[in-house]
């Protein structure tokens, strides 16, 4: 990892997130080397278009070279065009569950993508939708598999397909914490959400679609960066995304509350700990956090290194790497996993120590299981 084009990369990030100009005398004679670098990181963190942006704050005197310039104008196009290209067909899906009545609550993704300054310049990843009411998942499942769409071998906890060239996941539950106790009362409380009807609603491209409420977002946007980092990584979109959601909505976030729901699945200390690292390097304010940060934190570095060794989702660990099969590489993002809990562990024990053993019988469950819904 370099040091300085790590540090230019996030203050170009910063600069796009916030609608700030970057500081001009940070880039004044860097090399094509650097520059280069850093570009590089924009692809393997998945923002290029928000590096892009940040560039377009900077006189052109301290640009990159045009060849550059002109790659990340060109991803950023794309990353536009795809970005309509979710908002329109997420329409559509929605027209179509609508017809078989199994309404869905959005996650992430394209909500995400609506905080950013430019919405369309969030690289997205696909669309999540959570069947909340019962039955609606296998119906929802067996309109895509009877419509022709290949559907993939169900995970522990949705199913997905490609809807023209858009990946869909359907859920069945939000989220997987491998712990009973957690998953049980991550269930009471969307239960609870369900049968009070208090699902938040917002406008997307002229589509009125159900979200979760603020504070469970809030943590569940969160709990989805946990769950991949410990498990391989992540990367600095997701960690924009709460970011963003955290000064959105910090406002509306009742402190009490959300440190009690927090602190019931034992994450506070380390969403504190991710909260400093967006404090310290992605620009946030500590106020957009109902709770105290230090971002002299023992793991805010950690994080940092982690983010820029594995790349989005850690997707970077697998780069060149040749597997047999599928097996093959889930045996070493097994080995990967196991080999990171003694350095992630104080994050948050009560997740982190059991992770080995939820890894391996929840990959033995889904093979031995092998069902399609």
């Amino acid at each position: 990892m370099n040091n300085l084009a790590v540090s230019l990369f996030l203050e170009l990030i910063r600069s796009a997130i916030w609608s700030n100009k970057a500081e001009e005398s940070l880039f004044t004679d860097v090399d094509e080397t650097i520059w280069k670098e850093v570009a590089s990181y924009a692809e393997s963190q998945s923002v290029s278009a928000l590096l892009y942006d940040g560039i377009m704050t900077l006189p052109k005197s301290v640009w990159p070279d045009k060849r550059i310039v002109y790659k990340l104008f060109m991803q950023t196009q794309f990353i536009e065009k795809r970005n309509r290209n979710f908002n329109e067909e997420l329409k559509n899906i929605a027209n179509e569950y609508k017809k078989i009545d199994s309404p869905f609550v959005l996650l992430k993704g394209q909500g995400n993508g609506a905080l950013y300054p430019i919405p369309v310049h969030r690289n997205p990843g696909d669309i999540d939708l959570y069947l909340y009411r019962k039955e609606d998942y296998q119906k929802a499942n067996k309109w895509a598999e009877s419509n022709g769409y290949e559907m993939e071998d169900e995970n522990i906890h949705h199913q997905g397909y490609n809807y023209h060239d858009i990946h869909i996941e359907n859920h069945k539950n939000i989220c997987f914490f491998g712990i009973k106790k957690y998953d049980k009362l991550f269930d009471e409380k969307i239960q609870e959400i369900i049968r009070n009807d208090q699902f938040e609603e917002i406008e997307l491209n002229g589509l009125i679609v159900k979200t979760l409420p603020i504070e469970l977002n809030a943590f569940y946007i969160f709990y989805h960066i946990f769950h991949h980092f410990i498990h391989l990584g992540i990367g600095v979109r997701q960690l924009c995304d709460w970011a963003l959601f955290m000064k959105t909505h910090s406002e509306n976030i009742n402190k009490n509350s959300f440190k009690e729901l927090v602190d019931s699945f034992d994450l506070l200390y380390a969403m504190k700990e991710f909260a400093a690292f967006t404090i310290k390097y992605l620009g946030a304010k500590p106020e957009y956090f109902p709770f105290e940060t230090n971002i002299n934190g023992k793991y805010v570095d950690v994080i940092l290194n982690d983010v820029f060794s594995g790349g989005n989702f850690g997707y970077d660990l697998f780069k060149n790497r040749k597997f047999y099969n599928e097996l093959h590489r889930k045996w070493y993002s097994f080995k990967f996993s196991t080999k990171r809990v003694g350095k992630i562990t104080g994050l948050a024990p009560q997740h982190i120590n059991p992770l080995p053993f939820i890894k391996l019988t929840t990959n033995l469950k889904l093979l031995l299981t092998a069902k399609k819904y």
